[in-house]
Formats: C-alpha cells, sequence, structure tokens
C-alpha cells in the first residue's frame, strides 16, 4: 500500500496484521480521494481520522495539503504503525491519540475543534453506532458546514436516517460500501 498522489507519493506504508485495523484497499481510496478532488480544497483544512488504523487516509490528505490531522486510533499496537507511517512529517501537521472513539470526540467538542473532513471506519459493523455518530457530530456541531465525512460500512446504511447530511457518492464494493457525504446546512447564522 502506498501514497497515491502529492508530496509523499510512491511512500510504501506499513499496516497491521490482523481484523483490529482493516486497510482501505488502493481502488476504494482512489475513487475517494477522486470525489474529494471535485468537492473539497485541502489547503488550509482540518481532518479527523476517528479509526486511524495504518493511517494512510490522513497521510493521504497530508500529502494532497491537508493543513493539519487529528488520527486516532484505541487499539496501540495501531498507533504504533501509525506513528512509522507519519515518520518524516513536521509535528505541527499531525496530533496522534490513543482513545475511544468516543472520548476522541468528546476531547474535540470539549476544545472546540470543528473538522473539515471526517473519516469514519470503525473496525465494527453495527449500524447503530453509524447512527449515534451522525446524531453525536450534527448536534455538537463538529462538522463545519459544507464539511465531509467518508464513511466505510461493512453493511449498508438506511439513508434516510441521516438526513442531515447530502450524498455526493455511494459506491458498493460487495464487501464494503463507501459513503461520501457533505454537510450542508445553508447560510449560517454567524455567516
Amino acid at each position: 500500500m502506498r501514497v497515491i498522489s502529492g508530496r509523499f507519493r510512491g511512500r510504501k506504508l506499513v499496516t497491521l496484521e490482523g481484523m483490529n485495523t482493516r486497510p482501505t484497499i488502493t481502488r476504494v481510496k482512489e475513487d475517494m480521494f477522486n470525489v474529494l478532488n471535485n468537492y473539497f480544497i485541502f489547503e488550509d483544512k482540518v481532518c479527523l481520522d476517528l479509526f486511524g488504523g495504518s493511517g494512510a487516509l490522513s497521510l493521504e490528505a497530508l500529502s494532497r495539503g491537508l493543513k493539519f490531522a487529528y488520527v486516532n486510533d484505541h487499539h496501540k499496537p495501531a498507533l504504533e504503525i501509525i506513528k512509522e507511517n507519519f515518520r518524516g512529517l513536521n509535528s505541527d501537521e499531525f496530533e496522534l491519540f490513543n482513545l475511544d472513539y468516543k472520548r476522541m470526540l468528546d476531547f474535540l467538542v470539549n476544545s472546540n475543534k470543528k473538522m473539515d473532513l471526517i473519516f469514519f471506519d470503525p473496525p465494527f459493523a453495527k449500524v447503530e453506532y453509524y447512527y449515534d455518530f451522525f446524531k453525536y457530530i450534527y448536534e455538537k456541531e463538529l462538522l463545519n458546514n459544507y464539511g465531509i465525512l467518508i464513511m466505510e460500512s461493512e453493511l449498508p446504511l438506511d439513508m434516510n436516517k441521516i438526513e442531515i447530511l447530502n450524498i455526493l457518492k455511494y459506491k458498493d464494493f460487495k464487501n464494503k460500501h463507501l459513503y461520501i457525504l457533505r454537510l450542508e446546512k445553508g447560510e449560517l447564522e454567524n455567516e
């Protein structure tokens, strides 16, 4: 697995063996970033990689000009892999965390952090977690207006339960469902 584009293009990535992390396959990652290129300008933007795994998605975004990435993984061996993959990056480009995903979200909200891009690919299949996550980021306003959420799920999601986000792309990869969604609240009061 390698970084596809940008300043780290061709960098070989280390991945962790086992089911605690499931690296995004190259084809899915290419589709994901092709869509992002149409809807998202990376410069001066901040992302959250909530279940970092190998850090491949946030590293790809940083490679394309993302300003800063919060990368979290509750599995300590995964965090060591992320550190290895991020070797050589400036410390002002990212911050690594080893927290349960709910604690990570609470930390960001309590620190008044806002995200422009969120990668959400949990290592569990229960769809209830996805709906709880949507509700949380919307109610706590963690995702900036016109921010993008990229999700991978083993099971299809009921998009009627997620009316707050607009679908930019959906693709079924047989064993994985890719959703690229954007928050569009319309005119914000303080704009």
